[in-house]
């Protein structure tokens, strides 16, 4: 479960990275949370909300919710790195 917990930070940390490349390169934003916004402030969404999945997903786990957690873990996971694959499938473009 660890390794889920780390997974998640890993996918949802690759999405800022392939954003924050992409945005240096001239690439647009295409989410609405983090249009127009600083990077700082996209790192401190991105953050705040990779927190509150983590948060919850321990909270799941400790009252033996084991599979709710996972799913929201792997949810967090999956759309992750599908975000940063999307970014970096984008990049020749830019």
């Amino acid at each position: 479960m660890k390794e889920l917990f780390l997974a998640l930070w890993i996918a949802q940390g690759a999405d800022m990275a392939t954003t924050v490349v992409g945005l240096n390169r001239g690439c647009a934003e295409l989410n609405p949370l983090y249009r127009s916004t600083s990077v700082p402030a996209m790192v401190a969404v991105k953050g705040a909300s990779t927190f509150t999945i983590t948060a919850l997903a321990w909270g799941a786990k400790k009252k033996g919710h084991t599979r709710q957690a996972k799913v929201m873990l792997w949810t967090g996971i999956i759309v992750g790195a599908g975000a940063a694959g999307w970014n970096l499938m984008q990049l020749p473009h830019c």
